[in-house]
């Protein structure tokens, strides 16, 4: 078992300082293009797979429903997404992602990849660093 010390911080305090340092370095490379890390995660979520319904894109960027809504209705604005009507299911509402979109995502990904590159071989080890995040997540 882990001994806890004054000069040991505990697991969610090490957690949160990693998450806050990370999301910080990706927020500024995701500035250069007016974007929010919620909707770098949406953009993303979107390349990945082809017209998501609301409650697939919240699960996937672990954003709230009202957070999300905002997301959409502000990349919806800018026309990087786009809603239409599943054809399957005509009460919910599929959101996809724009030929503008695509091209923001493109644009962006190689940046992002590079943060998080650089982030991860602060480690020491990156992939075991992410096979002890995706541990931890229950993944």
């Amino acid at each position: 078992m882990l001994e806890r010390t004054a000069a040991t911080e505990s697991l969610i305090t090490a957690l949160t300082r990693a998450t806050r340092a990370v999301t910080t370095r990706i927020a500024r490379t995701l500035e250069t293009e007016d974007l929010t890390l919620d909707q770098w995660l949406v953009v993303d979520a979107l390349s990945r797979q082809r017209g998501l319904a609301m409650t697939d894109l919240a699960e996937r960027t672990m954003a709230t429903g009202p957070t999300l809504t905002r997301v959409v209705d502000k990349l919806v604005s800018t026309a990087a997404v786009y809603r239409e009507v599943d054809p399957a299911d005509r009460r919910r509402v599929r959101v996809y992602l724009s030929p503008r979109g695509r091209a923001l995502h493109k644009r962006i990904a190689v940046k992002v990849r590079d943060a998080e590159r650089e982030l991860l071989e602060r480690t020491g080890n990156p992939e075991a660093a992410l096979t002890v995040l995706d541990e931890l997540a229950g993944r």
